[in-house]
């Protein structure tokens, strides 16, 4: 991991890198990117007690990201165990979409009940097994090239893909006499024995090589027919609110550019996830679901192609000052808060009231 250190709320890796590489997510460049004038958003405190009451009246399920909201890469974040038993005692259906393919299920599911909150793996949509949905969908027998964590691979493993990965091993580069661009050449060659790959996949990769990415490159432009599908789109992913380090956003966009293709998007807030989650949960009536959130392109992005309603977090990706800058109006919420804290007030002051 690259880290960077936020400072008066933005991040300067960020800030700089995208000068160089604008964001574009393919639900950017789908949906209109700007209207002239923002939807208005208001802090759910500073809503009137009648307003307080219709908005946690106005929805029945929450559907909501995890780190950043639930939780801090680096440690609780106040409140949100509170905040999550009063929603559930207040009848309301908790399920939890989260980008990050590094966690198994099984830890999703105990840092949930570090929270007194039990989660069934059905309430949880993880990058990793949406990916295997599709991938049997299209009913994909040939060999997955994938560049993630253990974690993700392991999951295609279990569904019976065979995964490839790699390479691992570094190239020589002490040879000041050889061209090291060279080294590259035998990508380009397939061989008899060397499997079909029939899917590129790409997620969060903490060992992320130049090697790896050149082998994506060639397997995609080798076959027109092998599917490059994405998990993560993150450009920027917090542990906390002064630290974040690179998403896979950057290199997402490098195989885009050096190939020419366009990726399916199966995180947030790609079309596809959106089909699953709206089969998955049954949802028929979108605007009577919350979706919260900390990042605008992919939560909110999300929120909007789906026809939630949309709450955002001020605990994890983006700073008030960023929420406010901001003029992409499909990345914009309804409503914002500083943490799910928040609802405890709303439900604190909720109880007189209707007494």
């Amino acid at each position: 991991f690259l880290i960077s250190v936020r400072l008066n709320g933005r991040s300067h890796v960020s800030h700089s890198l995208s000068t160089s590489f604008p964001a574009r997510r393919s639900f950017a460049t789908t949906i209109s990117s700007t209207m002239a004038t923002k939807p208005a958003f208001r802090h759910i405190l500073d809503l009137s007690k009648d307003e307080k009451c219709a908005f946690l009246s106005s929805f029945d399920s929450v559907l909501s990201d995890c780190d950043g909201v639930v939780w801090h890469f680096t440690g609780p974040i106040p409140g949100v165990d509170k905040a999550l038993q009063l929603l559930r005692a207040d009848g309301k259906k908790l399920a939890f979409i989260s980008n990050n393919g590094m966690r198994t299920m099984d830890e999703y599911r105990k840092k949930f009940r570090t929270l007194d909150v039990e989660v069934q793996q059905e309430d949880i949509v993880h990058p990793a097994l949406t990916t295997v949905h599709y991938l049997k969908s299209i009913d994909m027998r040939d060999a997955v090239y994938c560049i993630g964590t253990e974690v993700f691979k392991d999951y295609l493993r279990q569904a019976g893909f065979v995964v490839l990965d790699g390479p691992k091993e570094r190239f020589p580069d002490n040879n000041r006499a050889a061209n090291q661009v060279r080294v590259y050449s035998e990508y380009f060659e397939r061989h008899e024995r060397d499997p079909i790959v029939g899917a590129v996949v790409v997620d969060i990769d903490v060992n992320l090589s130049l090697q790896q990415l050149m082998k994506a490159k060639c397997y995609l432009e080798r076959s027109p027919d092998c599917v490059f599908i994405v998990g993560a789109t993150d450009y920027v992913i917090p542990l906390d609110a002064s630290m974040d380090v690179i998403g896979p956003g950057y290199f997402i966009d490098i195989l885009e550019r050096s190939t020419g293709r366009s990726a399916l998007v199966l995180g947030k807030p790609g079309k596809t996830l959106a089909q699953v989650v709206r089969e998955k949960f049954e949802i028929t009536s979108p605007k009577r679901v919350l979706f919260i959130g900390d990042m605008l392109p992919q939560d909110m992005g999300f929120g909007t192609r789906c026809g939630f309603q949309k709450l955002l977090m001020l605990s994890g990706g983006t700073s008030k000052e960023a929420l406010f800058e901001h003029d992409n109006a499909d990345q914009l919420p309804n409503y914002y808060a500083d943490s799910f804290a928040d609802f405890i007030e709303l439900y604190n002051e909720r109880v007189p009231n209707e007494e």
